[in-house]
């Protein structure tokens, strides 16, 4: 607190705190048209928990639990019921996905997999891209994206300085280490085992459209759109960043590792027998007659017993994020609640009459894609994807109720895009590999607005097309 940049920090925090508290208190006095106390109020705690986030003022763990509380204080729905609403089954999804993803690195599975995957589709500097960008995409759709992104940075980062990469400079640098983060972004679109976010999006889908998705159905949906965005993301940095090298040295030094890494260990037998027991009831969950939340579940908890011994508590309650755990889990609650008040409807209701309601006349293709450009424009004013979609959910779900189509159609555009945060990098996924030096935030953002339109452009095609072709 001594130094001018504490004082300053120390100061812009309680500016921010005054303001956020200030305006709450005073708006809740100025109930809006169409809406009851309770709903404003709802409204206003889920909205002043979101400007907490994206100010810092407080750490964002100790935000989400105070606003649990601070939701019951004002009365507009019950304490029992918010912290209800809090432990729903997509926060322990998220959970149990840490978990897996830390295991999944731990027994060193990850790396074996690495070690085949980035020398098959030749030497050939744009080859090694894709191979490098469609292995991280791959695994990440079932994995945690920041586990499978460090594996391929520590993989790459070799060979790139064997081929002279010089960071900063290396343009074949600079497109490999922004696509590991980009593919691994695209990847956790592919199927809800692969961002916790997913699973979370299917609880609020539940609760409040009373609509149930598969992981088979978003599987379908999500893994062409992220496959197809991954190559044309890695088209664009080829077009971006021309690898000065034609053919990549190095690959038969992967070989060596391979050798290195011998046999697989009985640890990496065991995880990967249970885990592909897991991917094939999350696809076949009528054969278990479980849901993909107790399926994750029972995974975890026979990799724990004894003999297995895959779990180690001390070291996995280190290295977990809690505060992601706490931050989704109140967005979750808070969203859930304020569109059981009708706030969502009422949200919706006005944007219909400002400009979605004539877009909707004029196709749903237009729709779509203007619910996606919505979600892209909206992570400039807030970045933190858990708390975008906290907000936009309630409000698209209403607004397909008023419309009379599917929930799906325009919600899962609205889950997937928490994923596509290229525009503002500050998801921790896009710095995985900020440390080598080989690109600067500028190189993301330029990057990210062409890769993002790609996106959107994709995205919006394959929804309306599985409409027309019944899988929605």
């Amino acid at each position: 607190m001594n130094d001018k940049l504490g004082k300053k920090e120390f100061k812009k925090k309680w500016v921010y705190l005054i303001l956020i508290f200030t305006g709450f208190f005073i708006a809740r006095n100025f109930v809006p048209e169409g809406l009851d106390q309770a709903g404003w109020d709802g409204f206003l705690v889920l909205f002043l928990t979101v400007l907490m986030w994206i100010t810092n003022a407080v750490p964002m763990a100790v935000t989400a639990v105070f606003a649990l509380f601070f939701a019951g204080w004002t009365a507009f729905e019950t304490q029992e019921n918010i912290l209800a609403a809090f432990s729903g089954t997509g926060v322990f999804f998220l959970l149990g996905a840490m978990i897996i993803g830390h295991v999944f690195t731990k027994v060193g599975l990850g790396k074996r997999i690495s070690l085949y995957i980035l020398p098959l589709l030749g030497s050939k500097a744009s080859m090694v891209l894709l191979s490098i960008m469609l292995g991280t995409g791959i695994i990440s759709m079932f994995l945690a994206d920041i586990p499978t992104a460090l594996i391929f940075y520590g993989i790459s980062l070799p060979i790139l300085k064997q081929n002279n990469c010089e960071p900063g400079h290396s343009n074949f640098g600079k497109a490999v280490m922004l696509g590991i983060p980009t593919a691994a972004a695209l990847g956790g679109i592919g199927t809800p085992a692969g961002s916790g976010m997913n699973a979370i999006t299917m609880q609020l889908i539940k609760t409040i459209a009373n609509v149930e998705i598969t992981f088979t159905q978003w599987t379908i949906i999500g893994a062409p759109i992220a496959l197809l965005s991954l190559v044309v993301a890695w088209r664009i940095l080829l077009k971006a960043y021309k690898p000065e090298i034609d053919v990549v040295d190095g690959l038969s030094s992967l070989k060596e590792d391979r050798k290195s890494q011998g046999k697989f260990t009985s640890d990496e037998w065991k995880f990967g027998i249970v885990f592909l027991t897991m991917v094939f009831f999350w696809f076949f969950p009528k054969l278990s007659g479980l849901s993909m939340y107790q399926i994750s579940w029972f995974g975890i908890f026979i990799l724990a017993l004894p003999g297995m011994d895959l779990i180690n508590w001390k070291e996995i309650n280190g290295s977990l994020d809690w505060s992601a755990i706490l931050i989704c889990g109140t967005a979750t609650a808070l969203a859930t609640v304020v569109a059981n008040l009708g706030t969502g409807a009422w949200l919706s209701q006005i944007l219909s009459d400002l400009f979605l309601g004539d877009i909707a006349k004029q196709g749903l293709i237009f729709l779509v894609l203007a619910i996606n450009l919505m979600m892209m424009v909206g992570h400039y004013p807030m970045p933190q994807g858990v708390s975008l979609v906290g907000l936009a959910l309630p409000v698209v779900l209403a607004l397909a109720t008023q419309m009379n189509i599917n929930p799906l159609i325009v919600a899962l555009p609205v889950s997937m895009s928490t994923s596509m945060l290229l525009l503002v990098p500050i998801d921790p996924t896009m710095y995985t590999t900020y440390s080598g030096g080989y690109w600067e935030i500028k190189d993301m953002m330029k990057i990210g607005v062409v890769i993002t339109l790609a996106y959107v452009l994709i995205n919006t095609i394959w929804m309306v097309g599985a409409v027309s072709i019944g899988i929605l």
